[in-house]
C-alpha cells in the first residue's frame, strides 16, 4: 500500500504545474508592453532594414516567444550599433519578462549571462 501513495505522490508531483517555475496567467498588457518595447529597441531603420523581425515581434503569439525573438533583436541591433550597448538593451528587457516567463527560463539566462561576465 505505501508503494502505492508513493507512486500516486510522484505522478501528481509530475503532473501537477510547479507554482514556483511556471509563468502566471499571461496579462496582455504585458505582452503589448514589451512588443512595444523591442519595437522602439529595433526603432524606424531597424525595421525597415529587418521588416521581417519586426513583423515577428508585432505579430508574436505569446510573451514565450517574444523571450525568444530577443536573440534575434539583438543580432538585428548589432548592425546598428557596437555589439556591447545592443546586447545591454536587449538585456535590459528582461524584467519586462519577469513573471511572465518561467524562472527557469530566467534563471538560465542569467546563469549565462553571469558566465559571459566572469
Amino acid at each position: 500500500m505505501q508503494s502505492v501513495k508513493t507512486f500516486l505522490s510522484s505522478l501528481t508531483s509530475i503532473l501537477s504545474p510547479n507554482t514556483e517555475s511556471a509563468p502566471k496567467a499571461p496579462d496582455p498588457q504585458a505582452m503589448v508592453l514589451i512588443q512595444k518595447s523591442m519595437l522602439r529597441l529595433l526603432g524606424v531603420r531597424g525595421a525597415e532594414l529587418n521588416p521581417q523581425l519586426e513583423n515577428r515581434i508585432r505579430y508574436a503569439s505569446s510573451i514565450e516567444a517574444l523571450w525568444f525573438l530577443r536573440a534575434d533583436l539583438a543580432q538585428a541591433m548589432c548592425l546598428q550599433r557596437d555589439e556591447t550597448s545592443a546586447l545591454a538593451a536587449v538585456s535590459d528587457l528582461t524584467p519586462l519578462f519577469e513573471g511572465n516567463i518561467s524562472q527557469a527560463q530566467l534563471q538560465s539566462f542569467q546563469r549565462g549571462r553571469t558566465q559571459r561576465r566572469g
